[in-house]
């Protein structure tokens, strides 16, 4: 099975790789990204990296390469305050371009993937996303809203198209790094925030399985 893996210089996008190397389901990972790769990963038998500059336009010799794909990982994004508090940076980066990947792989990619399949496009989003844009919001209201604006946009094109299209969002509530110090560890367990290591496997196990719900919340993200 080939799978794309997009977001792969953040902080569980690496983990994702390792987890679609390891999964005997999966024969060919093309790696989309901007920025150059380590070497274990550029190098590994399973890998075909793909450097890509602008995420809101998908050419049609690029689609070329992608085709045969069932899948595609997304884990690009993240809060406004990793953006330098740019909100709309922050939206472009999280909202439109997720989208027009996912419009450019349904245009391209679903009708050739094999009989009785649809393709899917497994996001990494996070907890409190909010789908309501009006709804008044006690904390990290505008990175809740982004996140809730692309998930919503993203079950529009799968309720859209149900015959070849589906999609799965995972909802982690925060990340901590394999390497992280016991105290990091520590802070994050208040939260319920979850390894790298973890989201990275919840990522492929639904890529290749899917799951019962659509909307993964971190609670069942962490008993995976």
């Amino acid at each position: 099975m080939k799978v794309i893996v997009a977001g792969v210089t953040g902080h569980a996008g690496s983990e994702i790789v390792n987890h679609c190397f390891a999964d005997e389901r999966i024969t060919k990972v093309i790696i989309l990204t901007r920025k150059s790769v380590a070497i274990d990963i550029e190098s590994h038998p399973k890998a075909e990296v793909v450097l890509h500059q602008d995420f809101s336009q998908y050419p049609e010799e690029m689609m070329r390469r992608f085709e045969g794909a069932e899948i595609c990982l997304w884990a690009i994004g993240g809060r406004v305050n990793q953006f330098n508090n740019d909100k709309e940076l922050c939206r472009k980066v999280g909202v439109e371009y997720t989208l027009a990947a996912a419009n450019a792989m349904l245009n391209h990619l679903a009708d050739k993937v094999p009989s009785g399949k649809k393709f899917r496009f497994v996001f990494c989003s996070g907890k409190y996303s909010e789908w309501n844009q009006k709804r008044p919001l006690l904390f990290m209201a505008d990175s809740r809203r982004i996140k809730g604006e692309v998930e919503k946009g993203l079950c529009d094109i799968a309720d859209a198209n149900p015959d070849k299209f589906e999609t799965w969002i995972l909802r982690p509530s925060g990340f901590i790094e394999p390497s992280a110090s016991i105290s990091k560890r520590l802070v994050g367990s208040l939260y319920g925030a979850i390894t790298t290591t973890q989201v990275g496997k919840a990522m492929v196990k639904v890529a290749c399985e899917g799951w019962k719900d659509r909307i993964i919340e971190n609670n069942a993200l962490l008993k995976m």
